[in-house]
């Protein structure tokens, strides 16, 4: 078991470099030869949609909803709604792997595995990609606060330049006259 969740992991981590072929999937050791290979056409199908454009994904839909009713239909039609680039729809790959998850039929219970793995990373993506939505929508709204601060601090301004020029065009006022200094004997006969 220890063997087929390496080997599931390597192949799911795949290469860079984007190749499709079924042969560059390491070998399943499995006491059932049905097992291993339902494992690894899943797995093979992974790493041929893996590096497909949106369009080519639009084309390879079709394909899979027609025979989406074997476990291991339901599985490829999963791991295509999960593409990036395709209708990535989530909640529909989720539920895809929840009807695998919850079958009793002996090809289902064989990607048993595999539909743990991939609902468990879809469910970490989504969980992933509500926490940007949400920073998302934070970072709009502090952006609006800083506009409406700086809108703001530009009005102050323009209304302390006004007073200045109101003060600039004052006329300026006479001083008022300066009472004479007394001298120290003026100031003693005033007491």
């Amino acid at each position: 078991m220890t063997l087929f969740i390496v080997a599931l992991v390597t192949a799911l981590a795949g290469c860079a470099n984007g190749r499709t072929v079924a042969a560059d999937l390491p070998p399943l050791v499995s006491s059932h030869s049905g097992t291993a290979q339902t494992v690894r056409a899943a797995l093979a199908y992974h790493l041929s949609i893996r590096g497909m454009s949106a369009s080519e994904l639009a084309r390879e839909r079709p394909t899979q909803t027609v025979g989406s009713v074997s476990p291991l239909g339901q599985i490829k039609q999963a791991m295509l709604l999960s593409h990036p680039q395709g209708s990535n729809s989530l909640p529909r790959a989720l539920s895809l792997l929840d009807a695998i998850n919850n079958s009793d039929k002996p090809e289902a219970v064989t990607l048993h595995p595999l539909a743990r793995l991939l609902a468990d990373q879809l469910q970490e993506r989504q969980r992933l990609e509500n926490t940007a939505d949400r920073l998302t929508q934070q970072l709009e709204r502090t952006g609006q606060q800083l506009k409406d601060s700086q809108k703001q601090g530009e009005q102050l301004q323009e209304k302390l330049n006004a007073l200045a020029e109101i003060e600039r065009t004052l006329p300026i006022r006479p001083a008022a006259p300066a009472a004479p200094l007394q001298t120290p004997a003026e100031r003693r006969t005033t007491r």
